[in-house]
């Protein structure tokens, strides 16, 4: 039984991924080119619901948020797992 690989046996792989990045980078410049770029300050306000930015979205947050908002959904899975009964 042969268990060498050679660098050839692996050329179907790139290949392929190759042409799959090709196509996905070739399909977003040529609707970036051809698609509509109507912009104004109309298109540019939130829609409907949306409300204005106010301030900087990279304000940092407490990770204590985070930690509290991820025991919850642990322990609410437990909680619906033993209700069930599993």
């Amino acid at each position: 039984m042969n268990n060498t690989y050679l660098p050839s046996d692996y050329l179907p792989i790139l290949v392929q991924f190759l042409l799959a990045a090709g196509f996905i980078g070739g399909t977003m410049i040529v609707t970036h080119l051809i698609g509509p770029s109507r912009k104004s300050k109309l298109k540019d306000d939130p829609f409907e619901c949306g409300i204005e930015s106010v301030g900087d979205a990279r304000t940092p947050i407490s990770v204590k948020y985070f930690l509290v908002a991820i025991l919850f959904v642990l322990f609410d899975v437990r909680v619906s797992l033993c209700i069930r009964g599993l």
